[in-house]
């Protein structure tokens, strides 16, 4: 108790002796090295996360998939790894995929404004990236998007599309026009209209883009995995 009321009688004797200039530096530059830890976790969680969804596609389908080698949107780039998180390293797929992991997911916060919700944040961002891919290589593709609603869970929301079509088929090759197996079925984005987010991925200097959303089927990832043929979605 001694010992921590002397460092508290320092640092505030520290402190008193400062000019206002002096001090708001020392702040400035305080906050400044805790918004850099702060980033830097933030950067390395996402990098599991991706190292994470990367091994379950992996092991799930047999062919081995990696994370993007170079950052940004940009038409300079080529294209699959200027806007997918996660690729195959030898083979092409109907997916552009997005890994996402964010404490301020919230179910009711969707369900009560489906406009500015961080999930429809996230499904803008994938969707816009899977509206690129099939411009550049005139393939129709489709979002897949790999989120956390809980630290331990594995969740993914892929466009309905993918099994209203038929294009997204059981392991013993059966044909379905919908989802075939427990899911949560949001067709709220086809009736919203077009929703609005920043594409730049800066903040000071934003680029808003309005799109339609197309409607999602979210479900474990293991009950996916468990149930979908990997094969059906490879393009090769």
């Amino acid at each position: 108790m001694t010992t921590d009321l002397n460092w508290k009688s320092k640092l505030r004797l520290e402190l008193a002796e400062l000019t206002k200039d002096q001090l708001i530096d020392k702040i400035v530059k305080q906050r400044a090295e805790t918004y850099s830890k702060t980033g830097k976790r933030n950067v390395a969680t996402a990098k599991n996360h991706e190292r994470r969804c990367k091994t379950l596609l992996t092991e799930w389908s047999g062919v081995e998939f990696r994370r993007r080698r170079v950052e940004g949107r940009g038409d300079d780039v080529s294209v699959v790894e200027g806007v997918a998180d996660i690729i195959p390293v030898n083979r092409d797929i109907i997916f552009a995929i997005e890994s996402k992991k964010g404490e301020q997911l919230s179910l009711d916060h969707l369900m009560d404004k489906p406009s500015r919700a961080l999930f429809t944040e996230w499904w803008h961002q994938v969707n816009y990236d899977t509206k690129i891919l099939t411009d550049k290589t005139g393939i129709q593709r489709y979002p897949l998007l790999f989120f956390k609603p809980k630290p331990s869970w594995d969740w993914i929301a892929v466009a309905a599309d993918c099994f209203d079509n038929n294009i997204l088929r059981p392991k013993d090759g059966s044909k379905h026009d919908t989802c075939w197996f427990p899911h949560l079925r949001f067709d709220s984005f086809s009736k919203i209209g077009p929703v609005e987010y920043n594409i730049s991925q800066s903040k000071k200097n934003p680029v808003m883009f309005p799109m339609e959303l197309p409607d999602c089927v979210v479900c474990r990832w293991k009950t996916f995995a468990d149930q979908v043929d990997p094969k059906t979605i490879f393009l090769d």
